[in-house]
């Protein structure tokens, strides 16, 4: 069916053939679509709470339209239904109606159609249900698309020729919808315009699909290329232009096509037959669609849809392959001829150069001044002769002008990067060709030339990768040794050039074909400039040769030129940029090292430019002054150095950033110091006063000379604002695209006298837009006032402004706000949080009520309602788009009331204060009044210092950390203010000494304690002991001035912020002129000082502000220093910056309570649980327990949780809690209340009672716990466990109450306390460091819920559990285990079945409910219904929190160590998913397998080539064995061997005498080859402690996986392996021998069998190596569970245990994981019955083999013979613990992975137990296997007579054909035995006996042989003497 291979001739045959599809299929199908068709219209939509009833059914695709392929094709049932209205409803409905439309599809296929099957793919066409119909025979098949659609057309009039109404389409084009987005809505006349062609045409028609199918076989290249539909309308529009007959050549038709093809870049067609140019829109929407990249095809239905769509398919593809086949068959004619194509309008011609496709002038597009009426064909011309579009239908084309095709404002943002490869990256034919002809003249040059030239560097755009397509420039410098300084250039210089002109005009004759060279006028003064044209690419390359002074000399990459060069330079007088080009090797340099699509960006950037050049060639004197488009490849560059800095960015951010900066043109300043610097005072000088120079300045990162900013950037700061609107800069929703952040010049680089313009002009906002804004929020406040809460006792007491805006230090760009709105509803400050969401739903609903009311001069925008506690909007201008202030809405309790100037609150506000909050900063909302007033009272320039540092503080902000956040804005805003008062006050201070004062402070954070008493003050006791406490925590330190609460430098990376402090004090805008450092204000810190505030426990003091303040009493006086009470000590800072090795320093020091708080805690709440069960005043109690964190022993130091449950004896039943609680919770507050006041305590006790129930707190000098106390029904009664009867009445009463799952979960205290109980002490404390970075997080994020706390702990156990379990373990690994966890929250399903298990039904029921629920599911083990993970959107923010600390935690980039933990346990994995879970965490890497496998290939070669370079010795061959090598490996670390054959072993015992030789020197070469190769993956060498062993690592630099490798020298005992056949026996017999003959261990020698090994695994199927995965998964776990109660079995015991399970009981390529899982256990089981063994490799031919096989089959079960090595025992008998192994297989048998979905056990296969020398070919049998059942006592264990038959009762090999029998005698004084095949009773044999088998061993004949499963060789049982 190759087309290429068909003559011309047979091309008609071919089709009738091969092509047509089968008409059985077809008509099959057909009626297979018209019943459900029938279907669909009388049952759609009858059962929707919508109903809708289908109008009219419409068939598309190929098989519609008549276009139908042999094979596969493809079908569209287009349902048109009543509930569509419009296009806008097919978006609303189309989800719901097509998951309707699926049950009917289902339904339907209920009654399969015969000769047809039915199958759903995989859905991933947004919009459309899809299925396929296939023959039986799967040799067909339709993929059949039913698409819901608005019938836009409504009925059709027969006659095609019709025109739909106009209004349809602009109905269309207003619509809003994407290109092609509702064709399905035009498919009839889709359908009508192929159908009515004649029947030829539809065959060349399937000739280009077929010819189309063979360039795109492979899936994926098939998603990059174009559409067959589109190829199915260009060959409509080549037949229609070139023939229009019935009858024709299909050869001549294919050539046609292939030739429209290979021009695609000039091809643009459409029709008129159903829409034209008479309609203003459809006809303005025409012109644009006919400006997009070619090649354009329009749709003939649909104009929105251009099939061909340049900018996105990779048309190339298809034009090289159809150039590339004009020579084949199909294209010769009878005679020898070559086939022509068609000839006509627009066709291309054969053997002509691709040209642009003209047009006939009569169907070109009307033009502006033209009537818009469709014309009519020129007449004369061929008409088809059968049914086809009339004149208005004829298909237009339009010339493709390098403009049209190129316009950028009309190619989509998404386009862009497809539009630079197709029509911008230059020609590479081209390229070779201008570099093969620059090669040619400088050859010539240095042949002829008189002045020799040192070197020659290419520069222009050419030589930094920037040129484009098309036209571009190239400089030849070249450096002449007869210039030694630049004066000399001058001189010698037009010699020079004369000589070098002569020399290329008698030089050059043609070297290059195809390329001319041609002089222009030569209009640059020292400088040769020619012409590179090539007529046949369209392409010119303008050349300029300078010959020059090698200024720089020979640099080493990287390095900088010396000073002196550019001194020199600078001394030399010379004009901005004169010697330009003796820099030019360092110009290439800097833009040539930019990554690929960096310089992508800048060749969009330069085709703008010159489009812009373009469009005004008329404005000579404009366009001569424009700046040279090198400024714009800079400006570029600069563009993403500061705003990305990325590899890879979207385009169209990079685009619009640089036209951004071109409209701020006369702001930039632009340089780099990668070449000079400010070092060199000469350098400074110069570089000083070009700073001061006019703006626009962009220097030349090579020539500090040179401004390539000069010339007039008004013309193209115009056309990019104009661009700014055009598509080029919206996103696929419509939304305007976001440039980056970037100023036109940067702080860093503004000299430090410059900072207060630099302020001006980048940093204060526009006054007009902060104008707008406050009379826009003034309008706000009063509103909300006058409007919120109206028919409520809730009033607005006052709207106050906070934030920067209020404060008047607001940024230019995007600003930040506060509106907070005091309410009456809040009498203190905890109830701020109580009515919150009901606040604010009614400020939200005000807000929206006051947008819809009132007009405002700037856009008032609320964005979607996500978090109901949280509400923002945001003021944007109208005209200045970057120009917004975001505004959050914050309801609060009115603690200060009505301010008055001079206001200080009362003492009495603090106190209430410290009493009610919980975090840090929590209530400071209430206190924005004063934070506001602190700051507005400042001078302007003091403003104008907080801006500045709060942009550089942004700017540090944007670097990429990773580790933690940094200090709030405000804590810098403070510091601003601090450095001000101390730094003199004064109001018109130095801004540079200012920014210099706060860096310095930043630097020097370890020592800051910052706060005001402005507002607060020691006079009472309650705020000066809180003072003490706050000042006593690690430093820094800031207080907010209105909030002594607020500590703003607390849990922040200030060493991040101090590290670009240092960075920026050495930069440009901290420097003199003459290069010194500013000097900072004298802000003292070394001594302390009397002031009016007092710093303790610190060597440096601060002075504070003493405004507003007296000095503080004699009360408040420093303490003596000791350890901090309740603080964290020195890892106060941050938790993320503590060392790994110092983790359990930090438990032991910060966060395990003190022993002596710990012990009045304990006895205080003893003595309470004491009283609460002796008082009267309670119901009969049964028993008190502890929970919380303090009943598990998980308590942090500080502030924690517990509870008290009291188990009332009243409560008979779960649902009883809930009726007399309130009654019983009173009693017990009267109770605790009395204990308070009356009692003595230990611990201080205070008690609280609220509607949400009963707490009291006990608190310590550093501990302070809030018990909550819960009455609660006692569940368990006098038992310890709970019974399933427990949980069966638990789901009752949940159901009963409708209560949620877990609200009783307190019933079972005693079961979570006693879980924990059990665990070791380090566990706890790992919790426990949990805990704390849980309480950092929640200090950070919002929104984190205090309910997680007991999900994190849960996590923690069983982490420990999977991952280690022992007492002792490194705290990194295993807080590296958890946090990998929680970063895998969307896989977590974690359980435990201590207390239940899927045995009951309920139980087991909910348990199945649960594990179906969404991750994450962590099940409490007490109480199953209880999901304590519930939080989903707090265990997203927790996950960026887990990867900032893992970060953190590890070394480098590599991750570090931690647990093999899954998310998921293997356990409780169902049965029907385990496929899936070998899939997501058993499975490696693929691409780091391909890393390793590439290392292992290079580090194998490299040690083949260099071992023993020096010697005799030679590496024969290097095997990898291992898990890797066969396939098994696992992901998360996994082990492999690599097997060195050297010649110099010569036999088994040379590998044991030579080995630590070989081994030495393969270390040495290991060693030099890590030094010499940089690999994908860590390669680390082991430490060499042995000298018998050798290993290495290789890791993931950024998985957690690795693999292990051993190094082992080994005996070539196979040679070269044959793969066919079976080693030679006397390889084996010499292996047993010396076995035999001395103390040779079992399988000493297997690495000599290593490709034995691998090829035994790796030629199974994929599912059983998966199987084996599963297995080995197990094993480990069951290694780290049993690894000190002793020694397992190896692991290659258990693999082949599974490869023989999978042999005996499926053998299947597809099998149930489950149940070959439960086989290999249950085989586990029985291991002492266990003989299993292979004759691949060996067998019972050879004497010696047999003999001491039936000897090794003898040995103590169990038996696992290695299949590559006879003497390799890996069972190993009583060797290996088994019966541990079987223990644990024997619990896991009752496991969750041995059910199936409905809950119930799998089955295991059928597998026999053992195998014996019949059941593995052999034919002694069956006596045989009586003699091994009935062996002698020496060589049986303990146990009694072996079951050789196993479960399934045989023995034998399936196959019955492959084995005779034969009757054979057992003799033995006493007794017969009969045929044991023949399941009878076997008698047993007295003891002691002798007994005789009499054998005759006979070879099968050949032809019997062949048939045998085994390819061993077999043997059947005659006579003989066989005795023991």
């Amino acid at each position: 069916m190759d087309v290429y291979h068909t003559p011309a001739a047979a091309l008609d045959s071919l089709v009738a053939r091969n092509l047509l599809p089968s008409s059985e299929f077809l008509a099959a199908a057909r009626r297979a679509l018209g019943d459900l068709a029938a279907s669909l219209r009388e049952r759609g939509g009858r059962t929707a709470a919508q109903p809708w009833r289908v109008l009219k059914i419409a068939k598309g695709g190929s098989e519609g339209r008549g276009t139908a392929l042999s094979g596969g094709c493809d079908s569209e049932l287009v349902l048109f239904l009543t509930c569509f209205k419009s296009f806008e409803d097919q978006r609303v409905r189309r989800a719901e109606i097509l998951s309707e439309l699926q049950t009917l599809l289902q339904s339907w296929w209920q009654k399969p159609i015969h000769g047809l099957s039915f199958e759903f793919p995989r859905q991933d066409r947004p919009g459309v249900l899809r299925f396929r119909l296939a023959s039986l025979d799967l040799k067909h098949w339709m993929d059949v698309s039913l698409v819901p659609a608005f019938d836009a057309l409504g009925p059709l009039n027969s006659n095609v020729k019709v025109k739909p109404v106009p209004q349809v389409y602009s109905t269309l084009l207003n619509s809003g919808c994407q290109g092609g987005e509702h064709a399905a809505c035009f498919s009839e006349l889709r359908r009508n315009f192929v159908n009515t062609r004649p029947a030829k045409v539809k065959n060349l028609i399937l000739l280009v699909k077929h010819w189309y199918r063979q360039v795109c076989r492979e899936e994926a290249r098939r998603e990059v290329l174009p559409p067959a539909y589109a190829l199915e309308l260009l060959t409509i529009f080549a037949w229609e232009q070139g023939c229009g007959k019935n009858a024709f050549s299909l050869a001549q038709g294919l050539r046609t096509v292939l030739g429209l093809i290979q021009q695609y870049q000039h091809l643009c067609i459409f029709w008129t037959l159903h829409y034209g140019f008479e309609d203003t829109a459809v006809s303005c929407f025409l012109r644009q669609q006919l400006e997009r990249p070619r090649p354009v095809i329009l749709d003939p239905a649909d104009p929105t849809w251009d099939v061909g769509n340049g900018a996105a398919w990779r048309w190339d593809i298809l034009a090289q392959e159809a150039g590339s086949c004009y020579e084949r068959p199909c294209f010769l004619q009878a005679a020898g001829g070559a086939v022509q194509p068609w000839k006509g309008p627009g066709l291309p011609r054969a053997g002509a150069a691709p040209h642009p496709i003209q047009q006939d002038s009569a169907q070109r597009p009307p033009e502006k001044n033209h009537s818009l009426h469709a014309v009519c064909p020129r007449t004369g011309g061929r008409r088809p002769s059968g049914p086809a579009p009339g004149p208005s239908g004829a298909a237009s084309i339009i010339p493709s002008t390098r403009g049209a095709a190129s316009d950028l404002s009309q190619i989509a943002a998404k386009d862009l990067d497809r539009f630079v490869q197709d029509h911008l990256k230059p020609n590479p034919q081209f390229q070779k060709q201008v570099s093969k002809a620059i090669d040619v003249i400088l050859s010539r040059l240095r042949e002829k030339c008189v002045y020799k030239a040192s070197r020659v560097s290419k520069g222009g755009s050419f030589g930094r990768g920037t040129d484009l397509r098309g036209g571009c420039d190239a400089e030849l410098v070249i450096f002449f040794n007869c210039f030694n300084d630049y004066k000399d250039q001058s001189t010698c210089r037009p010699q020079i050039l004369s000589e070098m002109r002569a020399q290329l005009e008698s030089g050059w004759q043609d070297p290059v074909p195809g390329l001319s060279l041609q002089f222009p006028e030569q209009t640059v003064p020292g400088a040769l400039q020619f012409h590179l044209v090539s007529t046949a690419l369209e392409s010119w390359m303008d050349v300029t040769m300078l010959p020059v002074f090698d200024a720089v000399g020979q640099l080493c990459s990287g390095a900088k030129p010396a000073p002196q060069v550019y001194s020199t330079l600078l001394n030399s007088s010379c004009q901005g940029g004169e010697h330009a080009a003796c820099f030019s090797e360092l110009r290439r340099n800097f833009v040539n090292t930019r990554p690929a699509k960096l310089k992508n960006l800048i060749l969009l950037v330069k085709h703008w430019y010159h489009q812009v050049a373009a469009q005004n060639k008329g404005q000579q004197p404009a366009l001569a002054s424009l700046p040279p488009v090198y400024a714009l490849e800079l400006l570029t560059i600069f563009a993403w150095e500061q705003g990305c800095g990325k590899d890879s960015f979207k385009t169209a951010e990079g685009l619009k950033t640089v036209l951004g900066l071109v409209q701020q043109h006369q702001q930039l300043c632009v340089y780099w110091t990668v070449n000079y610097s400010f070092e060199d005072p000469a350098i400074r000088t110069h570089l000083l006063g070009q700073l001061q120079k006019k703006r626009p300045l962009v220097l030349d990162p090579a020539d500090p000379t040179w401004n390539v900013g000069q010339g007039s950037w008004e013309l193209l700061a115009q056309e990019a604002a104009a661009l700014e609107t055009r598509v080029c800069f919206r996103s696929g929703k419509g939304t305007s695209v976001q440039p980056w952040d970037v100023m036109p010049a940067l702080l860093y680089q503004t000299p430090a006298g410059d900072l207060d313009k630099y302020i001006s002009e980048f940093l204060q906002p526009n006054r007009q837009f902060l104008a707008q804004v406050n009379k826009a929020v003034d309008a706000i406040c009063s509103f909300l006032r006058e409007n919120c809460f109206r028919n409520s006792a809730i009033k607005v007491l006052k709207v106050v402004k906070g934030g920067s805006l209020a404060k008047g230090t607001a940024l230019r760009g995007r600003s930040d706000a506060d509106l907070v709105v005091f309410l009456n509803c809040f009498s203190q400050f905890t109830e701020q949080g109580t009515k919150r969401t009901e606040v604010i739903s009614e400020i939200r609903a005000q807000l929206e009520a006051c947008q819809q009311e009132m007009q405002f001069e700037v856009k008032f925008e609320i964005p979607k309602w996500e978090n109901p506690r949280v509400l923002s909007f945001s003021l944007r201008s109208q005209t200045m788009l970057d120009q917004s202030v975001d505004f959050d809405v914050l309801p609060a309790f009115d603690a200060l009331g009505q301010l008055v100037p001079g206001y200080r609150p009362p003492s009495q506000v603090y106190v209430d204060l410290i009493h009610s909050y919980n975090h840090a900063g929590e209530f400071s909302t209430c206190f924005t009044e004063l934070q506001r007033n602190f700051i507005i009272s400042r001078p302007t320039k003091l403003k104008s210092l907080i801006r500045l540092v709060k942009y550089w503080y942004r700017q540090c902000n944007k670097m990429p950390k990773g580790r933690g956040s940094l200090p709030p804005q405000h804590g810098l805003e403070l510091l601003t203010v601090y450095a001000w008062e101390q730094g003199g006050r004064d109001p018109q201070f130095n801004m540079a000494q200012g920014f210099r004062t706060v860096l310095e402070l930043v630097s020097q954070y370890h020592q800051l304690c910052v706060y005001w008493t402005v507002n607060y003050n020691d006079k009472d006791k309650t705020v000066r002991d809180f003072l003490n406490r706050q000042l006593r925590q690690p430093r820094p330190i800031i207080l907010d001035p209105a909030d002594p609460t607020g500590n703003l430098s607390h849990n922040a990376r200030w060493d991040l912020l101090a590290e670009e402090a240092a960075a920026c004090m050495s930069a440009l805008c901290c420097m003199s002129r003459d290069g010194t450092p500013i000097r900072p204000w004298p802000v003292k810190t070394l001594a302390p000082v009397i002031c009016s505030f007092l710093v303790l426990n610190c060597e440096f003091w601060f002075p504070v502000c003493r405004q507003g303040s007296g000095s503080f009493s004699s009360r408040f006086r420093p303490p003596t220093p000791r350890p901090p009470a309740g603080a964290m000590g020195i890892w106060g800072s941050h938790l993320y910056s503590v060392q790994p090795e110092k983790l359990d320093e930090l438990i032991e020091n910060s966060l395990r309570p003190y022993e002596e708080c710990q012990r009045q805690i304990h006895d205080t709440v003893n003595a309470i649980c004491a009283i609460l069960q002796e008082t009267e005043q309670m119901p009969p109690t049964i028993s008190v327990v502890k929970g919380g964190s303090y009943g598990r022993e998980t308590m942090l130091r500080g502030n924690s949780d517990g509870t008290i449950v009291i188990f009332v004896s009243d409560f008979e039943q779960f649902q009883d809690q809930e009726k007399k609680r309130d009654e019983i919770l009173t009693k017990l507050w009267l109770c605790l209340t009395e204990c308070q006041f009356t009692r003595k305590m230990p611990a201080k006790m205070e008690v609280q009672k609220s509607p949400s129930g009963l707490t009291f707190q006990l608190s310590t000098r550093s501990q302070n716990i809030t018990f909550k106390v819960l009455p609660a029904y006692n569940a368990l009664g006098l038992s310890e466990k709970p019974t399933p009867q427990t949980y069966r009445e638990l789901r009752r009463a949940l159901d009963m109450t409708k209560a949620h799952p877990g609200e009783f979960s307190v019933c079972f205290a005693e079961l979570q306390q006693r879980f924990f109980h059990n665990h070791p002490r380090k566990l706890k404390d790992l919790i426990l460091l949990v805990k704390y970075w849980y309480q950092q997080c929640q200090e950070r994020l919002k929104g984190l819920s205090h309910l997680l706390v007991y999900a994190l702990e849960l996590l923690t156990v069983y982490a420990w559990e999977q991952g280690c379990r022992a007492e002792n373990f490194d705290m990194a690994e295993a807080i590296r285990t958890v946090l990998g966890l929680i970063t895998q929250q969307e896989q977590l399903c974690i359980y435990w079945m201590v207390n239940y298990n899927f045995e009951n039904e309920t139980v087991r029921n909910i348990l199945l409910s649960q594990l179906r629920s969404p991750r994450p599911v962590i099940l409490d083990p007490a109480d199953p219904t209880n999901n304590v993970s519930k939080e989903k959107a707090c265990w997203q923010l927790l996950k960026q929190e887990a990867w900032s600390w893992l970060s953190s935690l590890s070394p480098g980039q590599s991750p570090g160590p931690s647990w093999n933990v899954l998310p998921v346990p293997l356990f409780a994995t169902p049965g029907h998913h385990l496929d899936k879970f070998i899939k997501d965490f058993l499975q490696p890497n693929k691409q780091f397998l391909d890393q390793i496998t590439e290392a292992v290939k290079f580090i194998r070669e490299f040690l083949q080539k260099n071992c023993f370079s020096h010697s005799r010795t030679k590496v024969q061959k290097i095997v990898e064995g291992g898990s890797t090598g066969k396939g098994t490996a696992l992901k998360t670390g996994s082990d492999a061997d690599l097997v060195v054959f050297t010649d110099s072993l010569k036999s088994y015992t040379s590998q044991k005498n030579e080995r630590c030789r070989i081994i030495k020197e393969i270390h040495t070469q290991l060693v030099a080859c890590q030094r010499e190769k940089e690999f994908e993956v860590k390669f680390e060498i082991s430490k060499w402690k042995a000298p018998r062993v050798l290993s290495f690592s290789l890791k993931s630099k950024v998985l957690n996986e690795s693999v292990n490798f051993d190094v082992l020298p080994a005996f070539n005992a196979l040679g070269q392996l044959n793969s066919d056949s079976p080693p030679s026996p006397k390889v084996y017999a010499d292996l047993i021998d010396l076995y035999k003959s001395s103390d040779t261990l079992d399988g000493e020698f297997s690495t000599c069998f290593t490709e034995l090994q691998r090829k035994f695994v790796v030629s199974r199927p994929t599912k059983l190596k998966d199987l084996i995965r599963l297995v080995k998964h197990w094993y480990r776990q069951c290694e780290r569970k049993l690894k000190h109660k002793g020694s397992l079995p190896p692991k290659y015991a258990v693999e082949l245990l599974t490869i023989y399970s999978w042999e005996q009981g499926s053998g299947a390529e597809n099998f149930d994981t489950a149940e070959g899982f439960r086989t290999v256990l249950e085989l586990i089981t029985k291991y002492r019955q266990l003989c299993v063994f292979w004759t691949v490799n060996y067998n019972f031919e050879d004497e010696t083999v047999r003999n001491f096989l039936l000897t090794q089959i003898q040995r103590t079960r169990p038996v696992i013979l290695d299949p590559a090595d006879p003497t390799g025992d890996v069972g190993g008998g009583d060797r290996w613990c088994w019966h541990l192994l079987a223990k644990e297989a024997t619990e896991w048998l009752s496991s969750f992975c041995f059910t199936d979905g409905t809950g119930y056990p799998v089955q295991s296969w059928k597998v026999p137990i053992v195998q014996t020398p019949g059941s593995c070919g052999m034919g002694i049998q069956p006596l045989v296997n009586e003699m091994f059942a009935f062996r002698s006592p020496r060589t049986r264990n303990g146990n009694a007579r072996r079951d050789f038959w196993g479960s399934s009762g045989s023995c034998f090999l399936k196959n019955p054909l492959a084995v005779t029998v034969a009757r054979s005698t057992l003799l033995h004084p006493s007794s017969r035995f009969s045929d044991s095949s023949r399941n009878q009773d076997r008698p047993v044999l007295p003891r002691p006996a002798r007994w005789t088998l009499a054998l005759h061993v006979t070879r099968l004949p050949r032809h019997t042989r062949a048939h045998r499963a085994s390819p061993a060789p077999s043997f059947f049982v005659n006579h003989g003497v066989f005795s023991t």
